[in-house]
């Protein structure tokens, strides 16, 4: 057998049991993907070591080589509809985002992220938008990935339909000499894992758990809730090339398929 072949099989079957880094915008899925990996793929996830999972990744540089922590990074992303939709929901609590009246003047004006907002003295940082901060989150992981680090991209909406192909997919990307089967039974937890985007439910607290539901994935939902002119004005500022990057090639075209009368409807009457 080919040495440096068996040496590689070798240095990947470690790094799956070292762990894995999981990143991702906040309510974008890490807290689920984190879950199932570690129930399922039986392999220990990094958040918060060395720099922030929610924070654009730094340029952290040692002469010519890229630090990213020597762990494989898994990013979850959610699609920028319904994500910002989520992230509207949570700016209400005044916790990782400052709040804003509206939706409409939410979307359009600089958005501010909270590093910490348990405890005083964190970064935070500004963006020209919320489209902004997807776009810029996104597209430096993408060129994480492109310089040569080991980074792999599951979508939110996939985790939750498909859950063992997903599962599958990431542990190829790990090496497992095993990977999931496809065919074997996923428990998505009975309760999410710090994330909705109900703008139609107010929250107690910034930790209220809600059982999940499934229309949290759905596009269809979160249209029907934004309005497909608050849709639209998500999409101008998001880049065709950080959706393609996310997996999402054709998502302006399918908005606009799941965009039903109360997307439109919301447009008219809605105080958006």
């Amino acid at each position: 057998m080919d040495t440096s072949i068996r040496s590689g099989s070798q240095e990947r079957a470690c790094n799956a049991v070292v762990g894995v880094r999981i990143m991702g915008t906040p309510r974008s899925g890490t807290n689920l993907a984190k879950y199932l990996v570690e129930r399922y793929l039986k392999t220990p996830v990094v958040f918060d070591r060395g720099f922030w999972k929610h924070g654009i990744f730094p340029a952290l540089m040692n002469g010519r080589d890229m630090q990213y922590g020597d762990l494989p990074i898994v990013v979850a992303s959610k699609d920028p509809v319904t994500q910002l939709l989520s992230w509207y929901r949570q700016a209400r609590n005044d916790t990782l985002f400052k709040p804003s009246g509206c939706l409409a003047s939410f979307l359009s004006k600089p958005f501010e992220v909270r590093q910490d907002f348990t405890e005083p003295g964190r970064m935070e940082y500004r963006f020209r938008s919320p489209s902004d901060y997807w776009n810029q989150f996104y597209f430096a992981m993408d060129a994480l990935r492109r310089a040569g680090a080991p980074v792999h991209f599951v979508c939110y909406e996939q985790l939750v339909s498909c859950p063992a192909l997903s599962l599958h997919m990431i542990s190829h990307f790990l090496g497992h000499s095993l990977p999931f089967d496809v065919g074997s039974a996923v428990e998505i937890p009975r309760h999410a894992l710090g994330a909705s985007n109900d703008v139609d439910q107010t929250a107690n607290s910034a930790f209220d758990q809600p059982v999940y539901k499934s229309s949290r994935a759905d596009l269809a939902s979160a249209l029907a809730r934004v309005g497909w002119r608050n849709a639209n004005l998500i999409l101008r500022g998001i880049d065709n090339d950080v959706l393609c990057a996310t997996g999402r090639e054709d998502f302006r075209k399918t908005c606009r398929e799941a965009a039903g009368a109360k997307a439109m409807l919301r447009s008219l009457v809605g105080l958006w």
